[in-house]
């Protein structure tokens, strides 16, 4: 550890001092926390430990095995209306999609991903 630094804040303190009644304001000047949301994580983050909130992992993805990037060698840019335009014949006889087929449109970094809903 660096001269001079702080030991780190355990959570579980921070939560008892805020189940206690104490503001944001007041945790933080205890503390020497400098911003609120440190102060909201903290809280959080103790909250778990005492158990008052239940542990709980993100919910795991479906990876589907034929899942695979295939490049059409189309392209496309946005339009002057802020419109992609992806044509009929690009869906259907070149990807394989059919008529009536429901997409959701997600956004990987920058990346655009249009997923086929059941």
């Amino acid at each position: 550890m660096a001269t001079g630094s702080n030991p780190p804040i355990d959570p579980k303190t921070v939560a008892m001092e805020v189940q206690k009644g104490k503001s944001l304001e007041e945790v933080q000047r205890i503390f020497g926390i400098k911003m609120k949301s440190q102060v909201q994580d903290l809280y959080v983050r103790g909250l778990r430990q005492l158990g008052e909130i239940p542990q709980f992992g993100l919910p795991k993805t479906k990876v589907k095995s034929s899942a695979k990037v295939t490049d059409t060698g189309y392209r496309r840019s946005i339009g002057q209306s802020g419109s992609i335009t992806l044509t009929r014949s690009l869906l259907l006889e070149n990807l394989g999609f059919k008529e009536g087929d429901v997409f959701q449109i997600l956004r990987q970094g920058d990346d655009l991903i249009l997923r086929k809903v059941d």
